[in-house]
């Protein structure tokens, strides 16, 4: 039973620190933000802290990976929706991101840091994007196939325009909360779809019905 009491609160103080430190991470970034900071948001002892988390550095993947094992998304996407709903699965992405502001501007914030190889993160996020890219390019290959998107789009140049469009369209946003996400993403899906949008063999040039006809004299 007393096993189970210190156990339980164990979880609780490791909740507090991921707590403190997401909030802090994203506010201050992670070099912005010390331990005794983290600790103190956390109504714990740096000691108490280092106890759960030998560093700052453990803090921080730690706060990765429960964003990951949670499955929230930062800014990058997390399609589940196969083949042709794709882009129908990162609307609902973005509209989820917009409810949650905290985790974008934790996203950003480490994103923005992590571009240098010498941070913690650096890793963590080129691995995270090579995977996104991976994902959504299969999806949109998926796609090609069920004649739901046109085949002269290269899947892997697509991939990476939609991934820009995404964190592009939350940075701006943290700047300025009138942007409209949604419905700016809904511009660029509606563009997609009608690039996609299968064109009927009556209509294609090499149809004889397609065949256009000389005027008349």
């Amino acid at each position: 039973m007393a096993y189970d009491v210190t156990r339980s609160r164990g979880e609780e103080s490791k909740a507090a620190i991921l707590t403190a430190a997401r909030e802090l991470f994203a506010k201050r970034g992670y070099r912005g933000t010390s331990l005794a900071a983290i600790a103190e948001a956390a109504g714990l002892s740096q000691p108490g802290l280092l106890h759960h988390y030998r560093s700052k550095n453990a803090v921080l993947l730690a706060v990765l990976a429960s964003r990951d094992s949670a499955d929230v998304s930062m800014s990058s996407p997390r399609p589940e929706a196969p083949g042709g709903e794709i882009i129908e699965g990162l609307a609902a992405l973005v509209a989820h991101n917009e409810s949650d502001p905290q985790i974008v501007a934790l996203f950003s914030m480490l994103l923005g840091e992590a571009v240098a190889a010498d941070h913690p993160a650096h890793d963590y996020f080129v691995h995270r994007y090579h995977e996104i890219r991976a994902c959504i390019a299969q999806d949109l290959r998926d796609a090609q196939a069920k004649h739901a998107l046109v085949t002269g789009v290269d899947p892997e140049a697509l991939a990476n325009v939609l991934i820009a469009v995404l964190d592009g369209l939350q940075f701006q946003w943290l700047l300025d909360p009138s942007v409209d996400m949604r419905a700016s993403y809904a511009a660029l899906s509606e563009i997609i779809r009608a690039a996609g949008t299968p064109t009927s063999p009556a209509a294609t040039p090499t149809s004889p019905a397609a065949t256009p006809t000389s005027p008349g004299p």
